[in-house]
């Protein structure tokens, strides 16, 4: 048998191998959190070995990843660490795989915005925002979505970022580093968008216009997450914003503390692909 090419569709197996070495690289400190979540993400709507090559070709295996965990199993579980100190989801890598198409229409994904990046300690802001920047963001509704974009414009004077993950209590944002190609800052929202690091950039990710993103659509797919996922009585832990392959909002769900899967859906929050956990 001739050998796989890069431009070989990829299989759901394959998609499932890919996430074992990136938790393995995460859980040995080859990952940051933020490095390990886009590429979670990316892996699942990976559609050639190329794509999914891309997100372990730069990273140190061990052989008994492959060798001693068979499909469908792990002794080990991946832990995301947010910055902001709250628990991520314990991602487990046996999954089944449900297109769900809400419309059933296709929707033709944007491209990356002609933007040019702020240097994130210029000062440089647009309007200001309508609202007290005092005032409490509840980032899993519309208006705590707009509310987060609102204040990154006036910040930085765009709208411009490479990532944007939400949870209950807390908003983190990557935008490309001034003065440090390859690498982004880590920012985490305060009052003001506070820098905590730098991260190099994910594979094939692309800057993403926060203004692209549907707020009554993602908070309405916020709201379908746990049923889509068949755990009516799990809650959202998280969700990242990103454009790797093409801009999506992924939606992480746990059930009793453990992860029930996650939906991978465009900006709009329509056309989810579901990936639930076994």
């Amino acid at each position: 048998m001739s050998p796989l090419r890069d431009s070989t569709r990829a299989r759901d197996l394959d998609r499932t191998n890919a996430r074992w070495l990136l938790d393995a690289a995460y859980e040995e400190g080859q990952l940051g959190a933020g490095e390990y979540h886009d590429r979670i993400a990316q892996a699942a709507s990976s559609v050639t070995l190329r794509d999914l090559r891309a997100l372990t070709s730069d990273l140190q295996l061990p052989t008994s990843v492959v060798s001693t965990h068979p499909v469908g199993h792990r002794s080990t579980r991946a832990r995301l660490v947010a910055a902001t100190a709250i628990t991520g989801v314990v991602l487990v890598t046996g999954v089944v795989v449900v297109t769900v198409g809400r419309d059933g229409s296709d929707t033709e994904a944007p491209g990356p915005p002609a933007a040019v990046l702020a240097d994130p300690g210029s000062g440089a802001h647009a309007d200001a925002p309508t609202h007290d920047l005092t005032t409490p963001i509840d980032p899993f509704t519309a208006a705590g979505i707009d509310a987060v974009v609102a204040r990154y414009r006036f910040q930085f004077g765009d709208t411009v970022a490479t990532s944007l993950v939400l949870y209950p209590d807390g908003v983190r944002v990557t935008r490309a580093a001034a003065g440090a190609p390859g690498r982004v800052d880590v920012l985490e929202l305060a009052e003001r968008f506070e820098p905590t690091g730098t991260e190099p950039i994910p594979p094939r990710a692309s800057p993403l216009d926060l203004t692209q993103v549907d707020a009554v659509g993602v908070e309405r797919l916020i709201a379908d997450a746990p049923a889509l996922v068949g755990a009516e009585a799990g809650h959202v832990e998280h969700l990242l914003v990103a454009d790797s392959i093409r801009p999506t909002v992924t939606v992480y769900v746990a059930d009793g503390g453990r992860a029930a899967g996650y939906v991978v859906a465009d900006l709009a929050g329509a056309s989810p692909q579901v990936i639930r956990t076994k």
